[in-house]
C-alpha cells in the first residue's frame, strides 16, 4: 500500500498491489520532491524496491532485521531518480508530533505481523490509518517549513545538483566546503592552544588540559575516557571538559544591573581567525566567505542568510561525526578547549578589575552573565572587554537583563531590557505546535516569574483541554503500556489528571536476572498522574471536563518553581 497526497492540489492517491499504477505516478512526479516522515532510511528504499520490481517484504526484513542500508541491499538504488525530503525531528515519532498538535493518535487495530491476507475491513482500516499519517506529515511539514526552505536555499544558493536534496544539512555543508576525508587520524589528543590566551590566576586550568589530566586511556580496552575539572572561578563552581565550560548559580533570582556578554559567532571565528577549521577542508577561504556573506545578508534582513547560518553552525558538530567527510576530532577538541579558556581569560580580567563589585551568574559555551554593583561601572566593564577583544580578535555583544530566574546552566528565563525573553530548559522553554507537552504548567511557571501572576489563576482560568495534555511515548525496549491492569494497543498516550477514581498508566518490559530468568518489570510512566483518563482522539477545540484535576497541575507547577528558587511565594 502506498498513500500519496499532492501538496498543492491536495489530491490523494491510494495504491494497493498495483505496481503499474505506482510506476505511472512515479514517472509523472519523479522530478518533484517527495516528502515523508522518517522516510530517508525506510520508505525511500521500499519505494525504490517496488520500482525495481523487488520483493518489498524481503527488503523490509533487510532494513529492519539486518539493519542494512539501501545501497547495501541493491546498488541500483543509487541510480533511481528520487528526491526525498525527510521532515524527521530528532528522537520524535510522528505519533508523538500528532499528539503534540492535538490530533488523533489512535493506533490501527490491524497487527503488522498477520500471517495471512488482510480482510476487506482490515484493508479499509489500514487505508484510513495510512491516510491519516500522510495528512499529519503535511501538518508537520508546514510547522517546520523554515527548515525545508533553508534546505532548498542551500541547493539554490550554492548551485548544488538536485541529487543533493537527499542529503542531510550536515552532508550538504560538507559538499559546499568541498571537504575530502582525512585518513590515519590518530592525533585527537594532541591539541594546541591559541597564542592570544593570557591566563595568570586560572593558568592551572590550561595546565590541566596541557598535561593530559583531561583524559585517560583504559589500557585493558584501549578506550579513551575524557575527564572533567570542577573548580572555583570568580567564586562559582565551574566545570571544564571536552564539552565546554559550564557554570551557574543554582536556584537564583535577581534583578539589578545584569549584563549578558555574548561572543559573536564564537566557534566560526575561532575556526577562521585561529586556523581551527577541519583539516578536511582544503580551501578554508570557502568557510570565511560563507561567514562574510551571511553577515551581509543578516544586516539587510535577507532570508538568504538561512543556508549560510546552517553551514556555520553545522561545521563544528560534523568535526565530531566519524561518518562525515569533515571528521577531525583534534580540531573539535581544540575549538571547545580554546573557547572555554578564552572565556576564562575574559573572566579573569573582569575579576582583576572589579573584584567583589561583580558577580558571575553564568558562564556557558559562548558567553557570560555578570551582575555589576551598579550601572556606573558599565563603561569601565566595556573597556575591559574591549581590551580582551583587541587581543583575541573576537567581538562581544552586550545585552542588559532586566530580570533573571535560573535553576542551573541549562534551565533559566532571562527578561531583557527590551522586553525580549530567552527561555531554556524543559520546564520553561518556548513551546511550539510540534513540542506541546504539559503546556499549562509551562505557561503557569513563565507567567509567575515574568508577570507575577499566581499559578492558581493561570491554571484555573484555562478552559482548553489541549493545554493540560501529557504526551508519553513507550520506547522500543518496552513490550506495551498498561492502563491499570489493561494492556493497551497504543505506544503513544495522551493523559490528563482526573478527580475520578481511575487508574494510572504503566509500561512493561522483560528483565533477565543474573540466573537467566525472565521477569516482567512494570514501571509508572514518568510525569503522569496517579489517577488519569486517556484521550487519544483529537483534542483540538475541546473544552475541559468538570472532572479534570486542576490541583494536580497547580501542585506540579509550584514544585517546579521550587526547583528554580527554592520556594513558592504567593504573588
Amino acid at each position: 500500500m502506498v498513500v500519496i497526497i499532492d501538496y498543492y492540489t491536495k489530491q490523494e492517491k491510494v495504491i494497493i498491489n498495483d505496481r503499474d499504477e505506482l510506476l505511472k505516478i512515479y514517472n509523472k512526479f519523479k522530478h518533484d520532491i517527495w516528502i515523508g516522515y522518517n522516510s530517508r532510511q525506510y520508505d525511500v528504499n521500499i519505494m525504490k524496491a517496488l520500482i525495481l520490481d523487488m520483493n518489498p517484504k524481503e527488503v523490509n526484513d533487510k532494513l529492519i532485521l539486518e539493519n542494512k542500508k539501501g545501497f547495501e541491499i541493491n546498488r541500483n538504488f543509487n541510480n533511481i531518480e528520487f528526491y526525498n525530503y525527510d521532515t524527521l525531528l530528532l528522537n520524535t515519532s510522528l505519533k508523538q508530533l500528532e499528539g503534540f498538535m492535538g490530533e488523533n493518535i489512535k493506533e490501527s487495530s490491524v497487527p503488522f505481523n498477520i500471517n495471512r491476507k488482510l480482510t476487506e475491513s482490515e484493508i479499509e482500516e489500514t487505508i484510513r490509518y495510512c491516510r491519516h499519517d500522510v495528512q499529519q506529515t503535511i501538518k508537520v511539514f508546514e510547522a517546520t517549513k523554515s527548515d525545508f526552505d533553508a534546505h532548498v536555499g542551500m541547493i539554490k544558493e550554492f548551485k548544488l545538483p538536485m541529487g543533493s536534496f537527499n542529503k542531510t544539512k550536515a552532508q550538504l555543508s560538507t559538499e559546499v566546503l568541498g571537504a575530502k576525508r582525512l585518513h590515519s587520524l590518530n592525533d585527537e589528543m594532541e591539541y594546541e592552544f591559541v597564542k592570544c590566551i593570557k591566563l595568570n590566576k586560572y593558568k592551572y586550568i590550561q595546565d590541566w588540559f596541557n598535561d593530559n589530566r583531561a583524559y585517560k586511556v583504559e589500557n585493558d580496552k584501549g578506550k579513551l575516557v575524557k575527564n572533567q575539572l570542577k573548580t572555583n572561578v570568580m567564586g562559582l563552581e565551574s566545570v571544564y571538559g571536552f564539552g565546554g565550560m559550564h557554570s551557574a548559580i543554582k536556584k537564583y533570582q535577581s534583578d539589578g544591573f545584569i549584563v549578558h556578554s555574548d561572543v559573536a559567532s564564537f566557534y566560526p571565528n575561532v575556526m577562521i581567525n585561529h586556523g581551527l577549521l577541519s583539516r578536511a577542508v582544503e580551501e578554508p577561504e570557502k568557510y570565511s566567505n560563507v561567514l562574510k556573506q551571511r553577515l551581509i545578508y543578516k544586516r539587510n534582513n535577507d532570508e538568504r542568510q538561512a543556508p549560510y547560518k546552517i553551514i556555520l553552525n553545522a561545521t563544528f558538530g560534523i568535526c565530531k561525526d566519524k561518518y562525515n567527510k569533515m571528521y577531525d576530532p583534534k580540531r573539535a577538541n581544540e575549538i571547545t578547549i580554546n573557547c572555554q579558556l578564552l572565556l576564562t581569560d575574559l573572566l579573569e580580567k573582569i575579576e582583576m578589575k572589579f573584584g567583589e563589585d561583580v558577580l558571575l551568574i553564568q558562564g556557558n559555551t559562548d558567553g557570560i552573565i555578570v551582575k555589576l554593583r551598579d550601572k556606573t561601572l558599565f563603561e569601565e566593564y566595556k573597556k575591559v572587554c574591549n581590551e580582551w577583544e583587541c587581543r583575541t580578535g573576537f567581538t562581544l555583544e552586550h545585552d542588559l537583563i532586566k530580570r533573571i530566574v535560573q535553576k542551573d546552566v541549562n534551565n533559566y528565563i532571562f527578561e531583557f531590557e527590551n522586553g525580549k525573553l530567552e527561555r531554556k530548559g524543559a520546564y520553561v522553554k518556548k513551546l511550539s505546535k510540534t513540542n506541546y507537552d504539559l503546556p499549562i504548567v509551562n505557561k503557569a511557571i513563565v507567567e509567575y516569574f515574568v508577570n507575577d501572576i499566581p499559578v492558581d489563576k493561570t491554571i484555573n482560568e484555562c478552559e482548553d483541554l489541549i493545554e493540560f495534555q501529557k504526551i508519553s511515548k513507550i520506547g522500543s525496549t518496552y513490550k506495551y503500556a498498561m492502563y491499570g491492569d489493561k494492556i493497551l494497543n497504543e505506544k503513544v498516550l495522551r493523559t490528563f489528571a482526573t478527580t475520578k477514581d481511575l487508574p494510572g498508566v504503566f509500561k512493561v518490559k522483560d528483565v533477565v536476572n543474573k540466573d537467566g530468568e525472565t521477569t516482567e518489570s512494570i514501571q509508572k510512566i514518568a510525569d503522569t498522574p496517579e489517577k488519569c483518563f486517556i484521550y487519544n482522539g483529537s483534542v483540538v477545540g475541546k473544552k475541559c471536563p468538570s472532572y479534570l484535576d486542576r490541583q494536580y497541575y497547580i501542585d506540579m507547577a509550584k514544585e517546579r518553581i521550587k526547583k528554580f528558587i527554592g520556594e513558592y511565594k504567593e504573588k
